[in-house]
């Protein structure tokens, strides 16, 4: 048997054990998912996530399946009709009742009178030539009615029939739209190609925003080190007299300013890694995001200058206008396939039930030959118009190739010159660094005061917030450079 006390020193002892237990699960849980970002890992996330590209290749989808739907063109074409009809009164009624020695015949011809539609015949007999009566004829047609008798003809009936159609000739249109379907695959892929890239570079631009936010932010961190030893010294030397309160409320004034930059920059790096997750696709509150550190030593050289022609000429811009160049040329053959003659042969099977005496079936073959005589005016129109498209792309395509040109070659010089004022602001570090160091033993010797000495502290930050921002646009435009060059 323990003694109390015993027990309750293993009672406090097993509970703090218990808590030591479960204190590291609790913090795991509360915890978010550290993810550390890259360049390479930003632009990998983006081309997966980013709406620009996913639409780009659905874009090539409906490319070809647009090319898939023209090669269909080639093939015969069928098609099926059925029909049925009821009619308000019979197109044909004929009536004949037999009252002792007389026949009366009445007809009718879709609701008119067949008196006249004998005269019409008639006339048209008699401007014929034909030596025919036709009252006569009607009258021994007649005869042959000794009963009362009811015919009605064309009042109600059912058809269907089916018919296969294969092109021979269509003035080239098909052969030239399966070219114009197989140009808008390759346009929509150099589409997607320009896509990727300008996902590339707008993630290459956040993603050195946020760096260089970071290192200004590590920068300022020094600078807070410097100002509270320097606001320590400042207080034990105005507590002791040898120096006025002016100089301490200096480095309290440069503390409050350090402060609310410090504020700005923290929000600062909120929206611009917000900016990024959105754009790479990756929840913001649910993950720590990492990102690497803004290298100041090692920079990569620029390499050598690509040949500016060559360059332009490789660039997907340059191919999307040759495209648009042959695409109008097709287009102009498309019109110009309007005014030939188009062929086509084929066969159709039907059934019909008209007369109401029982279905009939009949098939035939054909060949038809069409001629649009009076759609050459409008074509010619046509033709002239797809002509001044072709050399407004033509007159387009020159023009970006120049562009193109001076776009390459104003991006070599903007990169040249980023990376040699690199060593300009290297430079001017150095020099505010030295000034510092001598400002310094001014001031502690009692020759220079507070506020030489926070100006050239001020004047060193500077000096590094500059070369930071420098080495910043040099990767931004070094990526540039590469991007339009490979």
């Amino acid at each position: 048997m323990k003694p109390p006390k015993y027990r309750n020193v293993l009672h406090r002892l097993k509970l703090q054990i218990v808590l030591l237990l479960l204190c590291p699960v609790v913090s795991v849980s509360a915890q978010k998912a550290v993810v550390h970002l890259s360049l390479d890992s930003c632009t990998a996330w983006a081309l997966r996530n980013q709406a620009v590209v996913k639409n780009a290749m659905l874009d090539v989808s409906a490319a070809r399946e647009t090319r898939r739907a023209a090669f269909t063109k080639y093939f015969p074409s069928l098609s099926l009709m059925a029909g049925y009809f009821q009619s308000y009164k019979p197109l044909l009624d004929v009536t004949a009742k037999e009252q002792g020695d007389n026949l009366t015949l009445t007809m009718e011809y879709d609701g008119e009178s067949f008196d006249q539609r004998r005269a019409e015949l008639q006339e048209w007999l008699d401007n014929m030539g034909a030596d025919i009566n036709v009252e006569e004829l009607l009258g021994m047609v007649a005869d042959h009615f000794t009963f009362d008798a009811e015919l009605r003809m064309f009042d109600r009936g059912a058809f269907a029939n089916a018919l296969l159609t294969q092109p021979i000739f269509a003035g080239g249109r098909i052969v030239n739209g399966n070219k114009l379907a197989k140009l808008g695959i390759e346009a929509t892929e150099l589409k997607l190609i320009m896509s990727r890239q300008e996902v590339e570079l707008n993630v290459g631009r956040l993603y050195y925003q946020i760096v260089s936010l970071y290192e200004r932010q590590r920068l300022l961190q020094t600078v807070r080190t410097m100002l509270d030893t320097l606001e320590r010294d400042a207080s034990v030397a105005v507590d002791a007299g040898v120096m006025g309160r002016n100089d301490l409320l200096r480095v309290r004034l440069k503390l409050n300013e350090l402060s609310a930059t410090e504020m700005q920059l923290s929000h600062g790096i909120e929206l611009a890694t917000r900016s990024m997750c959105q754009y790479i696709g990756l929840p913001y509150d649910s993950v720590s995001l990492v990102f690497d550190t803004l290298n100041l030593h090692h920079i990569p050289f620029p390499g050598l200058c690509v040949d500016p022609t060559t360059a332009a000429a490789h660039r997907s811009e340059s191919r999307l206008l040759d495209l648009s160049v042959e695409a109008a040329g097709l287009k102009k053959r498309m019109a110009v396939g309007q005014t030939l003659p188009q062929l086509a042969v084929g066969a159709t099977y039907g059934i019909n039930n008209l007369l109401g005496d029982g279905w009939r079936y009949n098939g035939l073959v054909f060949a038809s030959l069409n001629i649009p005589v009076t759609a050459w005016w409008e074509s010619a129109h046509n033709i002239r118009k797809e002509n001044i498209s072709r050399q407004q792309a033509e007159n387009n395509r020159q023009d970006l190739q120049q562009k193109l040109v001076l776009q390459t070659i104003m991006a070599w010089n903007q990169m040249t010159e980023s990376y040699g004022l690199i060593a300009i602001r290297r430079q001017a570090v150095s020099d505010a660094f030295d000034n510092l160091i001598e400002v310094k033993n001014y001031y502690d010797a009692g020759m220079y005061g507070m506020k030489d000495y926070l100006e050239a502290q001020t004047l060193l930050e500077q000096a590094r917030m500059d070369l930071v921002d420098q080495v910043v646009d040099y990767h931004v435009k070094h990526m540039h450079y590469l991007q339009i060059t490979r």
